[in-house]
C-alpha cells in the first residue's frame, strides 16, 4: 500500500474545501507546489487534491501541477463535490469538468460527493423518495459521464459523505452499472447518518477505488455527545479493522489520510503547528502501527 494524504487536512493552511461555512481567519498558507515539496519531505507517496487547493483551473496551471506531482514521484487524486444539498461546498461541480481537471492533472481518480438534502430523521431516511430522486438524477449523470472518464483513464468514485448510507451507494453503482464508476469510503462517514462504520467499511469496500482513512473521538457532554477530529488510531474508530477490511475486501493500493483537528484559532501559528502535528502523527500511526508505506 502507498501512503498518501487528503490536502483537507490541511484546511487551516487554507487549502481545503469550504465546508459548514467554515471560514479562515487568515490568508492562505501553502501553494500547490509548497504542498508537493511538504509531503515529499514528510515522506508521503500520493495527495488527493482538494479542488480548494488548486490556484486555476487552467490547463495550463493545472499540467505544471501535475508534472510537478510526476517530478516528485506523487500519485494524485482529485476530489470535489456535487454540492446538490446546497452547501457551498468546493469550487467545481460538474462531472465533466472534473474529469478535465484530473486528466490535465494526471490524476487517475475523481473523487465525487452528492452532499444530498435528506429529509428528518435522517436515521429514518434510508431510501427515502427524496434522496432516491436525487440520486437518479446522479446516476442518470454518472452513466453520461462514463464514456468521458473511460477516455481519460480516470475513475469516478463517490463518497459516502455525510449525507448516505452505504446501502444507497451500491444502489446508485448497481444503477449506473459502469467499471469506471465506484465508491470512496470515509471510514467515520457512517456515522454522520447513524450507521455502523464498520459496516459501511464491509459494503463498499469491493466496490472502492479510493478513501480517506480518517478517525474520530465520541467525546460525551451533559448534553449529548459530539465527535471529535483526531489523529489517525487516536480516536473510537477501529482503524486496525479497518485497514484489514480495505487489504481483504478491496482492491485498493492507497491509503489517504484524513485529519480533521478541532483547533483554538486565535494564533494562526500555534493552530498550523497543531495542525501538521496531528498529520505526523497520522503518518507514524500508519507507517508504524499498520505498516503502510515506505519507511523514512
Amino acid at each position: 500500500m502507498k501512503l498518501g494524504l487528503h490536502t483537507y487536512s490541511l484546511n487551516l493552511h487554507g487549502i481545503g474545501q469550504a465546508w459548514a461555512d467554515f471560514r479562515l481567519p487568515w490568508p492562505r498558507q501553502l501553494s500547490s507546489f509548497a504542498l508537493l515539496d511538504r509531503l515529499v519531505s514528510w515522506g508521503l507517496e500520493g495527495v488527493h487534491l482538494d479542488d480548494g487547493v488548486l490556484e486555476s483551473l487552467e490547463p495550463a496551471f493545472l499540467k505544471e501541477v501535475g508534472a510537478a506531482a510526476a517530478e516528485r514521484d506523487l500519485y494524485v487524486e482529485y476530489n470535489f463535490s456535487m454540492d446538490f444539498g446546497g452547501f457551498g461546498i468546493g469550487i467545481q461541480h460538474d462531472l465533466d469538468e472534473a474529469i478535465e481537471t484530473a486528466r490535465h492533472l494526471g490524476a487517475d481518480v475523481v473523487k465525487v460527493s452528492m452532499d444530498l438534502r435528506r429529509p428528518r430523521p435522517v436515521a429514518a431516511s434510508r431510501f427515502h423518495p427524496q434522496v432516491v430522486a436525487q440520486m437518479t438524477a446522479f446516476a442518470e449523470q454518472l452513466q453520461a459521464a462514463a464514456p468521458h472518464a473511460a477516455d481519460a483513464g480516470v475513475k469516478l468514485a463517490v463518497e459516502n459523505h455525510c449525507d448516505t448510507f452505504s446501502e444507497e451507494i451500491l444502489w446508485l453503482l448497481d444503477r449506473v452499472d459502469r467499471p469506471e464508476v465506484g465508491a470512496c469510503i470515509d471510514t467515520v462517514n457512517g456515522l454522520h447518518v447513524m450507521e455502523d462504520p464498520m459496516a459501511a467499511i464491509r459494503n463498499l469496500a469491493p466496490r472502492a477505488y479510493t478513501n480517506h482513512f480518517r478517525d474520530d473521538r465520541i467525546v460525551f457532554q451533559r448534553y449529548g455527545f459530539k465527535l471529535v477530529g483526531t489523529a489517525v488510531g487516536e480516536g473510537d474508530i477501529d482503524m486496525r479493522r479497518a485497514y484489514e477490511l480495505f487489504r481483504r475486501h478491496s482492491a485498493m493500493q492507497r491509503i489517504n489520510i484524513e485529519t480533521e483537528m478541532e483547533i483554538p484559532l486565535d494564533d494562526m501559528r500555534s493552530a498550523l503547528a497543531a495542525e501538521v502535528d496531528a498529520v505526523l502523527r497520522s503518518i507514524r500511526y500508519c507507517r508504524d502501527v499498520l505498516g503502510i508505506g515506505r519507511a523514512l
